[in-house]
């Protein structure tokens, strides 16, 4: 699944996890935007990095799927 990620600065201090996100429209990304709009309907990611292929069961250490973005994805596949 094509994912977008955000950084968010956990509780524990100096930690940071990546959360990763479906984009509504990968296919305008040239890996330079300013915004992407997401598939859970939060505001969107500004300054995000280029689209990354990601398993749906992603198991890798500081690192989550958004399941609202996870979860609209498998719908619609």
């Amino acid at each position: 699944m094509l994912a977008v990620a955000e950084r968010v600065r956990s509780r524990a201090l100096g930690e940071v996890e990546i959360v990763w996100h479906a984009p509504v429209d990968p296919a305008s990304c040239d890996g330079n935007c300013a915004l992407h709009e997401i598939a859970c309907g939060e505001p969107g990611i500004s300054a995000p990095g280029g689209n990354r292929e990601l398993p749906a069961d992603l198991a890798e250490s500081g690192q989550r799927w958004c399941t609202a973005c996870r979860d609209a994805v498998r719908q619609t596949a």
